[in-house]
């Protein structure tokens, strides 16, 4: 087992389980209308009952982890000519560690994402706080494109510049 087969799989499982936490813990702590939009002033002046703000997050983030599963599924059906596009001919000469890292940064994305709701879960509740003052949250907006974008270029960086473990059989 790899270090970035257990990072993936371990990451995505407590993200799912602090998401499911936060979001319990969030609509316990909102109030009856939630403010989802806010104005100049920082006051909300957008509202939607706290259950749908429930069945929303939690609708996301069940939806993608069971898109991100069926996607695994299917890539691991990939026939190794698929990847012929991949300029490191290396990798296509075995399937499996190359499809194991596809798949373990497939399974990189929801993680991010379950993290990224999760802190706007955290961010909505205390703009629906009297006793916050704190209403500058765009932060986090620049964190989850970070985080996107050192996503998206992982894969390609990790296949261009590395090689797979080559066994030689005897």
């Amino acid at each position: 087992m790899s270090i970035e087969y257990f990072i993936s799989r371990v990451g995505r499982y407590l993200s799912i389980f602090a998401f499911i936490l936060v979001l319990l813990f969030t609509y316990r702590g909102l109030p009856d209308e939630v403010g989802v939009h806010f104005g100049t002033d920082g006051r909300g002046d957008g509202f939607m009952p706290k259950n749908q703000v429930f069945y929303l997050f939690g609708s996301i983030m069940f939806g993608l982890n069971i898109l991100i599963v069926l996607l695994v599924n299917n890539v691991q059906k990939l026939p190794i000519t698929a990847f012929n596009f991949i300029p490191n001919k290396v990798w296509l000469k075995d399937r499996k560690q190359l499809v194991g890292v596809i798949i373990n940064w497939i399974n990189f994305l929801p993680t991010i994402i379950n993290v990224f709701l999760l802190l706007i879960l955290r961010a909505l509740l205390a703009l629906n706080d009297e006793r916050t003052f704190n209403t500058d949250y765009t932060y986090l907006l620049i964190l989850g494109l970070i985080f996107l974008l050192i996503w998206l270029f992982y894969l390609p960086v990790r296949l261009l510049y590395t090689s797979p473990k080559i066994v030689e059989e005897y």
